[in-house]
């Protein structure tokens, strides 16, 4: 059976996790969530980011204006 595999780029991965980051930051802020909780899912979600895209996402979170 073949089967069609979606693939992103790196800047559609990076996006993700950026959403992703800004969600748990949310949830931190509404008390929702334990920091410990987000610390270490980030640090996992990070390890699977591919290195182009990890370069991406830390550039696009030191951008974030607030």
């Amino acid at each position: 059976m073949d089967v069609m595999v979606s693939v992103k780029n790196d800047k559609e991965i990076a996006i993700e996790y950026v959403d992703l980051y800004m969600s748990l930051r949310a949830a931190l802020r509404d008390g929702k969530i334990e920091t410990t909780d987000v610390e270490e899912y980030l640090a996992y979600k990070e390890r699977m980011l591919p290195k182009k895209a990890k370069k991406l996402a830390q550039e696009m979170i030191l951008n974030i204006k607030e």
